[in-house]
């Protein structure tokens, strides 16, 4: 096989059903062409040293459901979660919000939001995994309401589709944000969510909703998705932005 000068990675774009699919593209010294995609959302594809880009380009466009296929399946996963730290001081999230933690003493569990402060009640002595319990069982007590505000504002958008209005249900889910059954279009959201801006929530109950028409993560879904949201993509960033 001959010999090519090494060449840097180059950073290339195809159009597949009007979305851009953005690839990193290397030239190696080897017969075939190889795909990966990688949980950070990334795709890289090498390709035989001296094969034409458009080639390639022609080859990505080719595999381009696989490669959506991959990187809807890594979207859906979240990344391991650190343990959170539950001291006085230590941040929390509520509502988009960074808060800082302050202890206080009381007859019973509560919680309360006071300027930038996440106030939490409960009898002595103090403990992060009792800590822990009141502020999430306070999560998902809030839940329920903010869902539901939440659906008022998204259901709109999908007037004329002819689909069942979604049942919400609060689930703790580790790996996702939320899940969708649509033949008893109940949609499932994780109480974490609450933790997020409304217009993160809003991304991932449209998202679970659009599951509604297309069951998959299909170009057809990502096409209604992208109608009713134009700019969901950065609405994800945002909410994997939220510390963990």
């Amino acid at each position: 096989m001959p010999r090519f000068p090494a060449v840097a990675p180059r950073h290339e774009t195809v159009f597949h059903q009007g979305q851009p699919l953005n690839y990193t593209l290397v030239f190696r010294a080897r017969r075939t062409i190889g795909f990966a995609v990688r949980p950070d959302g990334s795709v890289h594809v090498s390709a035989p040293a001296g094969v034409p880009a458009d080639w390639v380009a022609a080859q990505v466009l080719k595999r381009a459901d696989w490669i959506r296929q991959h990187l809807a399946d890594f979207a859906r996963r979240t990344p391991p979660v650190p343990a959170r730290r539950y001291h006085a001081g230590s941040s929390h999230h509520y509502l988009g919000r960074p808060l800082a933690l302050r202890l206080a003493e009381g007859p019973r569990p509560a919680v309360a939001v006071a300027g930038n402060e996440l106030v939490i009640t409960y009898p002595a002595p103090h403990a992060p995994a009792r800590t822990e319990a009141v502020l999430l069982a306070w999560y998902a007590r809030q839940a329920p309401a903010l869902f539901a505000e939440s659906l008022a504002r998204v259901w709109p958008a999908f007037e004329g589709l002819n689909l069942p209005r979604p049942t919400l249900f609060v689930r703790h889910m580790r790996t996702r944000w939320g899940s969708c059954t649509p033949t008893t279009a109940r949609i499932r959201l994780t109480p974490d969510l609450v933790r997020a801006t409304p217009g993160c929530l809003d991304y991932v109950l449209l998202h679970e909703c659009c599951h509604l028409k297309v069951p998959d993560h299909s170009p057809a879904f990502y096409a209604l998705q992208s109608r009713l949201l134009p700019d969901w993509e950065l609405w994800k960033q945002r909410l994997n932005a939220l510390p963990k």
